[in-house]
């Protein structure tokens, strides 16, 4: 029987299904139990396969997991861009700010167990796939630091700031949301605004 192109794209299709159903199911897992605590037989049985057809996918659960990873770096990236694009040219500081925080927050709590698989198992993701993920965190690092540079080229972060340890407590605060978060008490465009207005003016009365 001769394969048409046509057969190969439902093929590739239904693999990249396949796959993707596999990157889920493992954040949902590692995200509850813990990546040395879920052996990659409970990722193929909830999935529906054997062991053996799941190393079609992955080589390994170090390859998984980066997989796992990556995928909730890029979910975020693509959420905080599409917040950003609704921004106008020339936009202040603090409207910079706090759409970017609005786009992470709706990344990691529509996503909540690609941000508690990271948030949980940082100590023990193996080395290589921390320095494989090296660069996707830098670059988007950077991505705030530039928003902080904004900042302080405006002039609205005062001099002095240590900007390290304030990036780090956005980060912070931003991803425990994602433990914290119940659906139904307040909206993410509310947590947004609330966390921003924090980082922005402080909790003290003026």
């Amino acid at each position: 029987m001769m394969i048409t192109n046509k057969d190969n794209s439902k093929a590739d299709t239904k693999g990249n299904k396949t796959r993707q159903l596999i990157v889920d199911t493992a954040a949902k897992s590692f995200s509850k139990k813990g990546y040395l605590a879920t052996p990659l037989k409970e990722i193929a049985t909830s999935v529906g396969m054997k062991t053996g057809s799941l190393y079609y996918h992955f080589s390994s659960k170090e390859e998984l997991m980066e997989e796992v990873l990556a995928t909730g770096m890029i979910l975020i990236k693509q959420k905080v861009d599409e917040e950003m694009a609704t921004l106008n040219e020339g936009a202040s500081f603090q409207e910079v700010f706090k759409t970017a925080v609005r786009g992470h927050l709706k990344a990691i709590l529509q996503h909540p167990d690609y941000t508690s698989t990271s948030l949980r198992n940082y100590i023990q993701i193996p080395p290589s796939v921390r320095d494989a993920l090296h660069a996707k965190r830098v670059s988007y690092e950077q991505f705030w630091q530039d928003i902080i540079t904004l900042g302080e080229k405006q002039g609205v972060l005062r001099k002095g700031l240590d900007t390290r340890l304030l990036k780090l407590s956005i980060f912070g605060c931003m991803n425990w949301a994602s433990i914290w978060y119940k659906e139904g008490e307040k909206t993410i465009e509310e947590i947004a605004t609330v966390q921003a207005e924090i980082f922005l003016h402080g909790c003290l009365a003026e």
